[in-house]
């Protein structure tokens, strides 16, 4: 007598349809605007599609209620490779096991799929192993990139049948002992605000990817490429505060701001992700001891001979503002230092320049505003010859002097301006050389500048 099979699933084509019409009213309801689905007639292509998947349905719940444990294996075995063997225990943890193994990422297709292998698969490989070769602290894809080309304008091209991988090394290997008068194992990373990959740990992650990749794909594993970040910034700190602890922490604050590291703060600054001066302001004014920031600037340089390094393009508001720097999809920013003026909030005053400009023809006008910008910036910044906290003399800047300033930029044809102060009692004038502004010793200036274009 032959063994009787559980039926695992009653339901038959006429239970099926039922059970789709009962759910119309649900989905489609009457409403003001929508007299809903109240057409069941088989004339319906509603109901002809509700009774074509029924009878689908119908054929695999045939089909299910004859799966029997000799199937069930089979397809295991599929699942798992041809030298697979069952082992004694349940069939139903086999098939969990395979079920999990299916949902483990092997195969690198996506992007997705790149970054998870080359971190926490290749990291607990090398914890597995032992292999003396640092973690990965963090991976980036860029498809369709070769980031091995020698070239920025050769990485940048789109080269279909490529994929790069970007890795940030951890400053750690993985559970070695460390060796005697060492507190900690020794690590490949050579420079820890910009690290880079070793040798050894870009092969054995090419390795460990080559195996899991899509066969047509050419696959390049390479470190970071560095955006480096300074800044200029003039800070007004409240009477308690000390220059040496703010100009410290300005610097602790933007290097952990532009981390390329996870940390205790934060995932690493992203890849690809521009930098705003609106992100600095942001993070100076949460330090304490400071009362409030009057100029922040932003540049990117490189070091010669440092084919790691980038520089970042700025980005400029039409105004002449600039918004912050430009960085590129496989470019992480990596901060370098911070040229800091301080004073106390009691020796600012503000000066407020309103410029009228006559330009040439065909002058780029917000390339023009930004070089009015940056000439006025010149005059009063005091860490570019303008008066500041450790100026020796009384300053008196001449408000024509400005103005011929202006008058020297290429595509002015014509400029006046005005100056309005705060508080008013430093705007002086002189019979031979006119309106002045005096800044006494130590005292700092917060400029303005509005800018009026006149045809």
């Amino acid at each position: 007598m032959p063994l009787q099979l559980p039926n695992l699933d009653d339901r038959r084509y006429n239970d099926l349809v039922a059970e789709a019409l009962a759910r119309i009213p649900t989905y489609f309801p009457q409403r003001a605007d929508s007299p809903g689905w109240t057409n069941y007639n088989p004339s319906d292509p509603g109901i002809t599609l509700i009774e074509l998947f029924a009878y689908l349905a119908d054929i695999l719940l045939y089909r299910l209620n004859r799966v029997t444990d000799e199937n069930k294996l089979k397809f295991i075995k599929l699942l798992n490779g041809p030298d697979w063997k069952p082992s004694d225990t349940d069939l139903r943890d086999e098939i969990r096991k395979a079920v999990i193994g299916i949902r483990e990422r092997y195969r690198a297709v996506t992007k997705d799929d790149y970054e998870f292998l080359s971190t926490e698969s290749f990291n607990q490989c090398l914890i597995e192993t032992l292999a003396p070769i640092n973690l990965v602290a963090r991976a980036y894809c860029v498809p369709q990139r070769n980031l091995e080309a020698g070239t920025e304008l050769g990485r940048l091209q789109l080269k279909p049948e490529h994929v790069s991988v970007v890795i940030v090394p951890a400053s750690e290997k993985p559970n070695l002992k460390p060796p005697p008068l060492l507190a900690t194992a020794p690590s490949d990373v050579t420079n820890p605000s910009s690290p880079q990959p070793s040798a050894e740990q870009i092969s054995a992650l090419f390795s460990y990817l080559d195996e899991r990749r899509m066969l047509t794909t050419r696959l390049h594993v390479v470190g970071p490429f560095y955006a480096h970040v300074s800044a200029q910034v003039v800070i007004a700190r409240n009477s308690d505060a000390l220059n040496s602890d703010l100009t410290e922490a300005i610097n602790d604050s933007l290097a952990s701001l532009l981390n390329p590291l996870p940390s205790a703060s934060g995932e690493g600054w992203p890849f690809g992700r521009d930098v705003f001066v609106s992100e600095i302001y942001e993070t100076l004014e949460k330090i304490p001891g400071i009362d409030f920031i009057t100029d922040v600037m932003l540049n990117s340089t490189c070091t010669p001979g440092d084919d790691r390094c980038v520089v970042a393009d700025p980005i400029w508001h039409a105004e002449g503002d600039l918004v912050g720097l430009s960085i590129q999809e496989h470019h992480l920013p990596v901060f370098d230092h911070a040229d800091v003026v301080i004073a106390p909030n009691s020796a600012f005053v503000t000066v407020t320049l309103t410029v009228s400009v006559q330009a040439q023809s065909g002058t780029d006008l917000a390339l023009l505003k930004r070089s009015i910008k940056s000439a006025v910036r010149g005059i009063f910044h005091p860490g570019l010859g303008g008066p500041g906290p450790t100026t020796g003399s009384a300053t008196d800047i001449f408000v024509s002097d400005v103005q011929v300033a202006i008058k020297n930029i290429a595509g002015v044809a014509n400029a006046s301006l005005t100056a309005d102060c705060v508080p008013s009692s430093i705007l002086g004038h002189d019979q031979n050389r006119g309106w002045f502004v005096h800044i006494d010793v130590g005292n700092v200036v917060d400029w303005r500048v509005n800018i009026q274009l006149e045809n």
